[in-house]
């Protein structure tokens, strides 16, 4: 009994403010019938360290837990970010938009946390930008063309270099080609240094969520703009040289998905990739070398990133339900439900594990 008793002190004390979160996430919030938005902090087992209320709609919210810090991005057309303290929530910094722009969601920090790289679309032309903020004044101390319009996700690629989905849509309603492409920059100065674009088969296809293998190649899930005409794929392997693979999908799983990858992410070993169709309920599981392992349904659901432990995943579904998964060589994908579930919170698209 006694140690029963030490155990639950332990885990409460885990879930106190002041300690590491596990993970990050934006949310809406339906209590008293009424929508709320709100960013959040949650430790292992899911239980919330801290919320910061908004009043417009975050997309991404991401760490550098090496200086206790965390960015909240605002969701296309953002009209905001913040600079947060990573323990407490507490605003270090308001970040605004360049003139006639939007946050278009993502964002990453620099290796030394000085800096924070953001993308953002300008006007109706959705004209493509990469913005960086000094993170301790909030000050804009650079800008670059994104190399196309509507950016959406970027991320480092290596130490130099960054990668931008550039989503290419100007009209979400519409099924004509579109200007999508993944292009890599030089993190100093913008430049400039390789560029994917699909061709006129897969013209339709939008090159937006991004992760990084082991190995320095880029993953992307993609959405469809006219996904009821012909199954296209709906993720990629590139890297800098030009070269794509496109990850494969049983007939019944790709139509399911219904042209729409919501998010994606690597396991922290680096041997599979996991991708969310809110769409279609259902998240799938490749390996990282792009050979199909298995599906799991789970409503509404969009967020996901890597466990605490090799070989999982996170994932979380507007319904207000977390979702641990284990990938297994044999049996596939092996779920883990949890017992918590927050009703009246819908977590929002994007989950972030904080790395320390």
């Amino acid at each position: 009994m006694a140690l029963d008793r030490f155990l639950n002190r332990r885990a409460r004390a885990l879930d106190l403010p002041g300690v590491t979160p596990a993970h990050l996430l934006a949310c809406g919030d339906n209590a008293g019938g009424k929508v709320a938005f709100a960013a959040m902090a949650v430790s292992d087992s899911g239980r919330q360290l801290w919320r910061r209320d908004l009043d417009w709609r975050a997309h991404d919210v991401i760490a550098d837990a090496a200086r206790n810090a965390s960015a909240i991005i605002g969701r296309k057309p953002g009209p905001a970010a913040l600079i947060c303290d990573l323990e407490t929530g507490a605003q270090r910094q308001s970040l605004a938009p360049l003139p006639n722009c939007t946050f278009d969601g993502h964002a990453v920090f620099s290796s030394d946390g000085a800096r924070l790289y953001t993308t953002q679309s300008e006007g109706k032309a959705q004209i493509g930008h990469v913005a960086v903020y000094d993170v301790m004044t909030g000050a804009v101390s650079a800008t670059w063309t994104s190399q196309g319009i509507e950016p959406h996700e970027l991320l480092w690629a290596d130490a130099a270099t960054l990668v931008v989905g550039n989503g290419g849509i100007l009209d979400r309603n519409a099924t004509d080609p579109i200007e999508s492409s993944l292009v890599w920059l030089d993190a100093a100065t913008g430049t400039l240094k390789g560029k994917v674009a699909l061709d006129e088969d897969n013209e339709t296809l939008s090159l937006r969520h991004l992760v990084r293998l082991t190995d320095g190649r880029i993953v992307c899930g993609v959405q469809d703009q006219d996904f009821a005409t012909d199954l296209r794929p709906l993720a990629l392997i590139a890297d800098m040289s030009g070269s794509v693979a496109f990850l494969d999908l049983p007939q019944d799983i790709h139509r399911r998905m219904m042209g729409y990858v919501g998010s994606i992410a690597a396991d922290p070993s680096g041997s599979y990739i996991c991708a969310t169709s809110p769409r279609g309920g259902l998240a799938v599981v490749w390996t990282a070398e792009g050979e199909y392992v298995d599906a799991i349904d789970l409503p509404d659901t969009c967020g996901v990133a890597g466990g605490p432990e090799p070989y999982g995943f996170l994932l979380s579904s507007g319904h207000g339900a977390r979702l641990p998964i284990h990938v297994d060589s044999v049996e596939g994908i092996v779920a883990r439900p949890e017992a918590l579930r927050l009703d009246p919170l819908q977590w929002d698209n994007h989950l972030s594990l904080v790395r320390g």
